[in-house]
């Protein structure tokens, strides 16, 4: 993982890209196994703004971008409360995709990738059903749907709605999103 500093107003010295690296190793093992650590590029962007400092940290993770800005007048408390809350950002981006095993509770990220045995098989070549799967259900909220579709690349995602309780179908038509609720 590399970390690429840049500077804006203000020569930075190897005593503030030491402790700057030494503050982002929590991100880095918060980051854990979910991504190839070559592959993750942090950016540290400085700018002084008048008396302030103005710490930018962004990286690019799971096909989001993650951002953080901070703005403190000493440039070690800039680094620190811009690491703290990066660290926030990067473990929350990571229990997204973490899944949990309970009893009869899936991942998300379980849900779309695991396939069961099918109820009953088609045995006449008539019909008008290919392929028959059994899929889990997924509880999730509309903003997890949206980013699920995204992430499986997928023209539709049928769900359980934790809000409302009910079964939606969530489908793209043009780039655009499209929700149908279903009501008893």
């Amino acid at each position: 993982m590399e970390v690429k500093t840049f500077a804006r107003g203000f020569e930075l010295s190897d005593a503030i890209e030491g402790y700057l690296n030494e503050r982002l190793d929590k991100v880095k093992r918060a980051l854990g196994n979910l991504v190839n650590k070559e592959d993750v590029n942090i950016e540290a962007r400085f700018d002084k703004d008048g008396p302030f400092y103005v710490l930018r940290l962004l990286t690019h993770l799971n096909g989001k971008d993650i951002v953080v800005q901070e703005k403190a007048n000493d440039i070690y408390g800039v680094i620190d409360s811009a690491c703290d809350s990066f660290d926030k950002a990067v473990k929350k981006e990571r229990e997204f995709y973490k899944s949990y095993h309970k009893s009869n509770v899936k991942g998300v990220t379980e849900v779309m990738a695991e396939e069961l045995e099918p109820l009953y098989e088609i045995e006449d070549e008539e019909d008008k059903i290919e392929n028959v799967r059994r899929i889990y259900l997924a509880n999730v909220t509309l903003e997890e749907a949206i980013a699920q579709m995204d992430v499986m690349e997928h023209q539709f995602f049928v769900f359980r709605n934790i809000e409302t309780g009910e079964i939606n179908l969530l489908y793209r038509r043009n780039g655009k999103f499209g929700l149908i609720e279903f009501v008893d």
